[in-house]
């Protein structure tokens, strides 16, 4: 078996069209954090799957995003949510904030047609409680956490109604 050796003249772009390949072939994907297979297809409602719809954990793959260029791999954190910015004043699409649990690293995604949206309404709550460091971390990111006076809004969006 062919193992790939990290070198100068490793076709990174390769390799990622590859990863790629394998998983829509294989329909999808084992979620590292729960286990359970995820199924990419079109009902998700977005091109790219890029967390479980089981646990909304996702994995450590991006640096920026798309670039499949992360070393770490660890399991990254559903720990709250935020706004699309769509714009001064406007109030775009919900979306899920994962904190790796190795490095620590943050990014934002997009939540899919099939995330139960009871487990997106959890995650929300759960992050009303978060840790002050991890709240300063965020805003230092650029990225405002959903909050109290925001759960009007996310029940608009997941269920339909306030």
């Amino acid at each position: 078996m062919k193992r790939y050796e990290y070198s100068d003249d490793f076709n990174h772009d390769k390799y990622k069209a590859q990863e790629w390949k394998r998983e829509h072939n294989a329909g999808g994907f084992r979620c590292s954090h729960c286990k359970q297979f995820v199924i990419i297809n079109d009902i998700m409602g977005t091109v790219n799957r890029n967390h479980c719809n089981w646990c909304l954990w996702s994995k450590h793959v991006d640096e920026a995003k798309g670039d499949r260029l992360a070393t770490c791999h660890g399991g990254m954190e559903p720990i709250g949510l935020t706004f699309k910015h769509e714009g001064q004043g406007k109030i775009g699409e919900i979306m899920l904030i994962h904190l790796c649990s190795v490095c620590d690293k943050v990014s934002i995604n997009r939540i899919a047609r099939d995330d139960p949206e009871q487990y997106v309404l959890d995650i929300f709550h759960r992050s009303l409680d978060l840790k002050d460091e991890i709240k300063q971390s965020l805003y230092k990111a650029g990225i405002d956490l959903l909050e109290r006076n925001d759960t009007e809004e996310v029940n608009i969006q997941l269920f339909g109604n306030t």
